[in-house]
């Protein structure tokens, strides 16, 4: 009975220290750009240079800052007509397509001490967007996310988008868009 038991103690702390000691696995954006042309392999090599000056977040661990009502800025570099289709429900979201991101932060639009999770279709322009700022901008690494899988990678992990209904250019409301059934794929990058 006591050496069942010390055995048990022993698997016990064994297991929670190698839980301790492990790096999670370490995400690396796949080269999905596709069909746009011979400048594509130059495009993945840059977001892929990119992605040492960010750090990822799961949509599981964005929901959970959500819940936990953290302190942070989504911006969204989509292009206006993807943001239109939907968007992560959160109060403090900001719209900023890819193109004018460093304009903005030169206009000194993003805060150096705030948290950003930046988000696009499926983390390419993003992971260019929010690591721009690390590098060229000064910004603090550990302040700079980039959603894994953008808002691709959201919908499939089956949470829900707010979508901008418009009658006639007007704003008309949010609607609440549900969790896909399979998966969805809403741009290329």
């Amino acid at each position: 009975m006591k050496k069942n038991l010390l055995l048990s103690i022993i698997g016990s702390v064994a297991l929670t220290f190698s839980f301790a000691v492990a790096k999670p696995p370490k995400y690396i954006l796949k080269n999905t750009i596709k069909n746009l042309g011979p400048m594509v392999k130059e495009l993945n090599k840059e977001c892929h240079y990119y992605e040492k000056y960010i750090t990822y977040i799961t949509p599981y661990q964005l929901k959970q800052w959500m819940k936990e009502n953290k302190d942070f800025t989504i911006v969204d570099v989509r292009s206006v007509d993807e943001m239109k289709a939907g968007e992560i429900d959160w109060p403090d979201y900001d719209e900023y397509p890819r193109g004018v991101v460093d304009i903005y932060a030169a206009m000194g639009v993003f805060k150096p001490n705030r948290k950003y999770v930046f988000v696009c279709a499926t983390g390419h322009r993003a992971v260019l967007a929010g690591g721009e700022l690390v590098k060229w901008f000064g910004f603090k690494k550990k302040n700079i996310y980039v959603l894994r899988g953008g808002i691709n990678g959201w919908l499939n992990s089956g949470y829900y988008v707010v979508n901008k209904i418009t009658e006639f250019g007007g704003f008309k409301g949010l609607k609440k868009v549900g969790p896909v059934k399979k998966p969805i794929v809403l741009d290329q990058f």
